[in-house]
């Protein structure tokens, strides 16, 4: 049974009760005797006569905000010629805070998303005074568990200009998706923010008569929850329109399919349920009487917030479920997505089953990066030029439509994935991006994709038969016939870009080598993007935050200690974790490079060079089998007096120092300073310990020529502190050949301005990086080459 109904007054009965003292005067003018009576919109004052003017209803909304302290507005942006756009919060004693109405039970009515349909608009500007000023206590109750929200004047030029369209000419009710014109991405701002359990989308058909007088539709989308769409078409079909009718309108569902009343996803009514909440197209007839019009909308908000007062906690526990069980069917790939139809015809584009997930390029995703803001999408750089967005998430709903290049109205055409646990680029997902370039014309004729895809087919063979070398080889061949289509303009510019570069990046997946060029463009990141990265300063702090993104990115376990510096100040240190395999308490190695920098100076080899290397070491090492854990320490504020390290060391406990076993650290790696050409393993005390020896059995292995390499030492930087706690320690850094401790020049741009990116060795770097892989690879797996020569 249906709890007793609160009742609004169409704007006639409204003055009628004023004029007869009645009990729906507002609470704050109940406070004051003498209180003005609550303001009136301009179509009311007129009698119906004329709508409410653009300036009319500015002065309205704060007359309507200073009489009650019900209500509030503020603007939310500004339409195409610069008018406001507002929204208006209605809740009692006072509407709550923004991050309050969000995290409570709010609804939202939309007025006049097209210009020339205007009852709804003074249906909004009329409620949202009357409940302003209502002092019936049922509803001061509801008002009091939610808020009542409105946005007026959806689109003020339209409405100014009587226009369907906005000033650009463009229909927003189809901007809901694509979110192009400003209008559209202020209320998509709105909807993100608040996430309304109900929102009232208010339109007209301008050339309707009646028969019927309302008609009404709810979220058509095949893509909507289920269960709660159910409960609106429930909301509709046993709720309002029988209230309506009671009052003395006829209803009816709005649209045929196919057309308006469809499931496109672009349309406002169809976006409510994809974010899952409830949603309501209202549509009166536009020949009928203005004051009929106005009243058949107010009748039907006016029976919503009774269906919400009714059914709260039902609406809440669906708008509350909704994202879960999607989250967990986009994750499970168990329904269908569909690219059309409607809940009342079938749908013609089906993917069946949908992609895990989806690989965007990194411009691809700054291309959406407004769509991605708008619909708290998830997503994850997995690699150097991919960012992954999986269906594993509450808003799958928006994802294929926005990404998949079979949608219709899809911004960019990403890469689907078949595989999410390791999301990364496949040949079959490179030949999926193919064939959409194709339909998306981005090729010149039929042969040059013909020729890539063919090319794709056998490299899907060998990545199957995980044949590496092949793979790798062939993908090779890849980027040549890439480049003969570039060279003779049979592929786009942007097609060309992003299959080239995720070839690259499925090229990484199987060549595990350490690379200079990817340390060179981390060096250039740090000294030329950046620049110098003084302890305590925001530069510095960039740089951490760089350095962990590129460690969560390969998918490490990231965390970052920050410690106070001199003046108050603060530096921090970024740690990355690789776990070892199956052994509990493992012994520890250390991978460590400070990233500060001194003063004016860029910092390129002292000691970018270092960090940009630790994070290659990272990629290398991301899936290497090891029996130890190994950690790779970026450590700040280095060019104070070792202070990263030394807070680092300070913060291990006693069983990490009788764990670890060694620590190789990378300072100043990278000099094209010719004098430089001996790389000094330096030890503090000169000694031979457990890195110098792993180096040294390495060196030979990977071509380091006899007197390129040696045993010295040498304190000054970041092994030291790892040393004075007693775990093995050393330094690596190329210096003058055949000197006394202490004695070897560094190169003349030493902490100075002219250590710069251009004064960095790409060959030094490979031939270091090198070494320490296969010296670290020996090291982390020695307890599973014993286990394997003790089978043999």
């Amino acid at each position: 049974m249906k709890s007793p109904k609160w009742k609004m007054s169409s704007s006639a009965l409204f003055f009628a009760f004023l004029l007869a003292g009645s009990p729906m005067v507002g609470a704050a003018a109940q406070e004051n005797e003498n209180a003005e009576e609550p303001p009136t919109t301009g179509f009311e004052d007129s009698d119906g006569e004329e709508w409410t003017s653009h300036d009319d209803e500015l002065q309205f909304l704060e007359e309507v905000a200073e009489q009650s302290e019900w209500m509030t507005y503020y603007e939310i942006g500004t339409s195409v010629e610069d008018r406001p756009l507002h929204l208006v919060q209605v809740g009692a004693p006072e509407p709550p805070a923004d991050e309050d109405i969000a995290d409570g039970n709010n609804m939202l009515v939309i007025g006049s998303q097209h210009g020339n349909e205007p009852a709804g608009r003074e249906m909004a500007l009329q409620t949202l005074r009357d409940l302003a000023f209502t002092d019936d206590t049922e509803l001061e109750e509801q008002l009091n568990e939610s808020t009542v929200m409105f946005i007026p004047s959806a689109n003020p030029d339209g409405r100014v200009a009587d226009t369907r369209t906005n000033a650009n000419d463009v229909d927003i009710n189809r901007d809901h998706l694509n979110l192009e014109e400003p209008e559209g991405q202020a209320i998509g701002e709105v909807l993100e923010e608040f996430s309304p359990d109900i929102t009232i989308d208010a339109h007209e058909r301008p050339t309707a008569t009646g028969d019927p007088d309302m008609e009404m539709l709810w979220p058509r989308n095949l893509n909507v929850d289920e269960d709660l769409r159910d409960l609106n078409q429930e909301m509709v079909e046993e709720y309002l329109f029988p209230d309506v009718e009671d009052a003395g309108f006829s209803t009816g569902l709005y649209g045929t399919p196919g057309g308006a009343g469809g499931g496109d996803e672009r349309i406002s009514r169809n976006v409510l349920g994809l974010r899952h909440g409830l949603g309501l197209l209202t549509e009166t007839a536009g020949e009928q009487d203005p004051q009929y019009r106005v009243d058949a909308q107010v009748e039907t908000v006016e029976s919503v917030l009774n269906f919400y007062s009714e059914r709260m906690d039902d609406i809440s526990t669906e708008v509350n479920e909704a994202p879960d069980r999607k989250a967990v069917a986009g994750e499970e790939q168990s329904e269908p997505f569909y690219l059309d139809g409607a809940d009342n015809w079938e749908p013609t584009e089906t993917l069946d089953p949908h992609a895990c997930g989806y690989m965007l390029h990194t411009t691809q995703a700054e291309d959406i990066d407004r769509h991605i803001d708008a619909f708290s999408l998830e997503t994850e750089e997995v690699s150097e030029h991919g960012v992954f967005a999986t269906m594993g998430q509450s808003m799958m709903t928006v994802i294929p439509f926005l990404m998949d290049g079979e949608a219709t109205y899809n911004e960019v055409s990403a890469m689907p994935l078949e595989g999410c646990e390791d999301p990364r680029v496949t040949a079959s997902g490179l030949q999926s991006l193919v064939g959409q370039f194709d339909e998306d014309g981005e090729f010149e004729g039929d042969d040059a994709p013909h020729d890539l895809d063919i090319h794709l087919e056998a490299v899907s063979h060998y990545e199957n038969q995980e044949e590496t070398e092949k793979v790798v080889e062939h993908m090779g061949g890849f980027h040549d016939l890439l480049g003969h289509q570039s060279d003779n303009e049979l592929i786009s510019d942007e097609a060309f870009e992003i299959l080239s570069d995720f070839a690259d990046d499925l090229i990484a997946n199987y060549e595990t080598t350490f690379d200079a060029d990817r340390v060179m463009d981390h060096v250039e990141h740090l000294s030329v993007d950046i620049g110098p990265r003084v302890a305590g300063t925001d530069e510095e702090a960039e740089a951490a935050d760089y350095i962990y993104d590129e460690f969560e990115s390969l998918g490490y376990e990231t965390s970052t200690h920050e410690f106070e510096i001199a003046d108050g100040d603060e530096s921090q240190n970024v740690i990355a974790v690789r776990e070892a395999e199956g052994v509990e308490d493992p012994e520890i190695v250390y991978l460590t490079a400070h990233y500060d920098s001194v003063p004016e100076s860029p910092g390129a080899n002292d000691n970018a060079s270092g960090t940009a290397s630790l994070l290659e070491h990272a990629r290398v090492m991301q899936d290497m089998p090891t029996d130890k854990e190994i950690r790779f320490v970026a450590l700040g504020a280095e060019e104070i007096g070792l202070v990263g390290s030394d807070e680092y060391v300070d913060e291990l406990s006693e069983d990490e120092i009788d764990r670890s076993e060694a620590t190789y650290n990378l300072d100043m790696v990278g000099t094209d300073w010719d004098p430089a050409s001996q790389l000094h393993i330096s030890t503090v005390d000169g000694e031979s310990n457990t890195v110098w020896e792993t180096a040294d059995a390495a060196a030979e292995n990977v071509g380091f020529d006899e007197d390129e390499w040696t045993l010295h030492q040498l304190g000054r930087s970041d092994h030291v502190p790892f040393h004075e706690a007693g775990i093995d320690a050393a330094l690596f850094i190329w210096m003058e050949p055949d000197t006394e401790p202490g004695g070897a020049d560094l190169e003349p741009w030493y902490h100075t301005p002219e250590d710069t990116i251009d004064k960095v060795s790409p060959e030094k770097i490979q031939q270091v990086g090198d070494l320490i892989d296969e010296a670290v690879s020996d090291l982390v797996s020695e307890g599973e080459l014993s286990s394997t020569d003790e089978a043999a």
